[in-house]
């Protein structure tokens, strides 16, 4: 049986030892991977280290959490906005309380916005952490592009909005592991759900999540579902296929013999 490729919508690659052989793995087990970054210090790299590839796909992106180190880059982001297809991590993160903070974050992630919407039709990797009403209220519902909430940990209600506004879904294994979790993707539309390791930030038997290890995930999600494993790898592949259209439709990878 020929297997569908496999997708990561949310990988650090350039937070790995060795991104380089990482590459070559990815690209040889051709698993699309949207590979997000921090800051725009560090993108360049990435888009060198993905420019030959097929299978990943760069994101230019300032980390919420980093806004207090690295705000004074906003300037680089929005000057790659208009050259980048995928932007991301961006968003917002109420972890801590201070106010100072949350603001400073809402000015970036605002500006962030206003120049994707004079670029419209990007992809966005979203993240909402403690902040999910604050990044749908500045999204809106006429956002004119296309935004993946990252690792939703939401209320139902907050959930019930972002369908409602369009957002799209970047699901992990830890998700369908947690009880909050499993009841949200129960409620996700799964014609708006793609799959992500967000490795190393999330660990698989003690080390940091790669893509490779989505296929352990569409295990989980061919029970969750009822579905045939191959038939998950479909659905989520067409999924991330209008989200970000392929240069050609993609041919399913040959299967490894048992």
């Amino acid at each position: 049986m020929n297997l569908f490729p496999l997708v990561d919508a949310h990988f650090h690659l350039d937070l790995f030892p060795d991104p380089a052989s990482l590459v070559r793995e990815i690209e040889g087990a051709q698993i699309h991977t949207i590979a997000v970054t921090n800051a725009p210090s560090v993108f360049r790299h990435t888009q060198e280290l993905c420019s030959t590839t097929t299978f990943l796909h760069p994101a230019a992106g300032l980390h919420p959490e980093l806004v207090e180190s690295h705000g004074r880059e906003l300037p680089e982001l929005i000057r790659l906005i208009p050259h980048s297809k995928i932007i991301g991590e961006v968003g917002l993160d109420y972890s801590s309380p201070d106010p100072r903070i949350r603001a400073s974050q809402r000015t970036v992630f605002s500006g962030i916005l206003e120049s994707c919407a004079a670029h419209p039709n990007k992809v966005l990797s979203i993240h909402s952490r403690r902040a999910v009403s604050d990044v749908l209220s500045a999204l809106g519902p006429r956002f004119p592009g296309i935004p993946i909430l990252h690792w939703f940990t939401g209320s139902m209600r907050e959930l019930e909005r972002a369908i409602e506004i369009g957002c799209h879904f970047s699901i992990n294994a830890p998700m369908l592991r947690s009880r909050s979790g499993f009841a949200l993707v129960q409620r996700m539309p799964s014609s708006r759900i793609v799959t992500e390791t967000d490795g190393p930030f999330a660990k698989t038997t003690g080390r940091g999540a790669v893509p490779q290890d989505v296929a352990h995930l569409v295990i989980e999600l061919a029970r969750f579902w009822d579905l045939a494993e191959n038939e998950v790898r479909r659905l989520i592949l067409e999924n991330f296929s209008r989200i970000l259209p392929l240069p050609s439709p993609p041919a399913p990878a040959p299967s490894t013999p048992q």
